[in-house]
């Protein structure tokens, strides 16, 4: 008998990355199998963190549309949950409101940000599979099989004025240590040696049940048999010194550590337009964090993002950010012109740039990144360092190392004893 096929399209962040690897693994548990095209569900996870990433939501929807022309169409994350929907009950499809900013997108399901429980369940009633397992799934692959991504937080309550994720993911909601910890040892038994914590607020985690991350850190610390972790986003506010204690902490072989690299937004380098924004710290307090950082890790990784071109950024503004991001001296930087969506307050500021000016902004911006990022790497020249082994295709794959950067690694060329599938291992190479 024929399996009921499926596709998934992701947009937006690694929670969503995360949300879609889980969707996955449940289908296939429910009896589906994965299709390149032509499936019998198209399932779009789409994201709604800028006006470009809402109409990208809604090219991709009309690509699977075209890809798998009979197919049942999902729409599900955070662009199904901004935008109306009504129900045509005579047809039985869902279809969006006339006000909103998707005319004429018909869709046969429509789930906001974490309702895949219910998705799952209307699913697998719709289409009846040859259901083979327990539809909870308790962990996932990464389709990146050399490092574990795990989602330990989702919600958002900071309101940043540029931002609609609060609205689209809701209140901040933690997963118990005790579940998160069971994941990460699955995910250890089956190979995996770097795991990435991942939240939409992950500095916050467990502030509900009055937990909080370097309490969940010290004990992932303990796990038998992982090599290393690794934060994915944190606020600089919440870069705790109990947390920067765990990073600088002295490291014996053979115990698992905490990746020494952070990923932290900075946004603007200009204190009136972080004022504008609604960001909860100055480029004095930015400042001051990163030095104790560096003061205690010379060569910590520090990367982040950054808006160009937000309402009311002069260009002695755009100065601003340019120099202090060349102070901090960045590791790698994500340029984003500003594209906030209609319905968030800086939608609504006066003086807003001309697109041109973002994107020359964004571009001047970019180029001073790929500088740093060079420089930053030259430094580990000669030098050897662990680095998780990626998909290896003909005995070739990229290794990420510690410190973000990627490594082209020939395992023809790795001594015998350490061949094999190397996939999602640590080994130690020289750059």
């Amino acid at each position: 008998m024929k399996k009921n096929t499926y596709k998934i399209y992701t947009l937006g962040c690694k929670v969503n990355q995360y949300d879609s690897e889980k969707l996955s693994d449940r289908l296939n548990v429910a009896g589906f199998s994965v299709a390149e095209k032509n499936a019998d569900l198209a399932i779009v996870n789409t994201c709604a963190v800028t006006q470009t990433s809402m109409a990208k939501s809604r090219q991709t929807a009309g690509k699977a549309k075209k890809e798998n022309p009979g197919a049942k169409i999902a729409i599900l994350g955070c662009w199904s949950t901004i935008e109306h929907e009504t129900q045509n009950t005579k047809h039985k499809t869902t279809v969006f409101a006339k006000n909103s900013r998707i005319p004429d997108l018909k869709a046969d399901y429509i789930y906001g940000a974490g309702k895949h429980d219910e998705f799952i369940k209307r699913v697998v009633s719709d289409f009846k599979p040859e259901q083979s397992g327990d539809l909870r799934v308790e962990g996932c692959e990464s389709r990146d099989k050399s490092r574990y991504f795990i989602k330990i937080q989702d919600g958002c309550e900071q309101f940043c004025s540029y931002c609609i994720i609060p609205y689209a993911r809701g209140r901040m909601k933690s997963r118990g240590e005790e579940e998160v910890l069971d994941e990460i040892k699955g995910a250890v038994k089956k190979g995996h040696e770097e795991i990435i914590l991942s939240g939409i607020h992950l500095g916050l985690y467990g502030r509900e049940a009055g937990n909080n991350l370097s309490g969940l850190l010290k004990k992932i610390l303990l796990i038998k048999n992982l090599g290393r972790a690794r934060l994915s986003s944190i606020e600089v506010n919440e870069v705790t010194d109990e947390i920067i204690g765990l990073l600088a902490r002295k490291r014996k072989e053979g115990t698992v550590y905490i990746c020494r690299h952070l990923h932290i937004p900075l946004q603007s380098g200009n204190d009136k337009i972080l004022k504008l924004m609604n960001r909860p710290y100055d480029t004095a307090y930015f400042r001051s964090k990163v030095r104790k950082l560096r003061s205690l890790m010379p060569e910590i990784a520090i990367t982040t993002d950054i808006i160009t071109g937000f309402p009311g950024e002069t260009e002695e503004d755009f100065k601003t950010t340019y120099d202090f991001v060349k102070e901090i001296n960045f590791s790698r930087l994500h340029v984003f012109p500003f594209s906030a969506h209609e319905r968030t307050p800086a939608a609504r500021m006066k003086d807003p740039v001309g697109d041109e000016t973002k994107k020359m902004r964004a571009e001047k911006l970019r180029r001073l990144g790929h500088k740093l990022a060079r420089e930053y790497r030259d430094k580990f020249t000669g030098r050897k360092l662990p680095v998780a082994v990626g998909n290896v295709k003909n005995g070739r794959c990229l290794g990420k190392s510690e410190y973000y950067f990627d490594i082209e690694l020939d395992l023809n060329k790795i001594k015998k004893n350490t061949r094999g599938d190397l996939t999602g291992k640590i080994i130690t190479v020289k750059v």
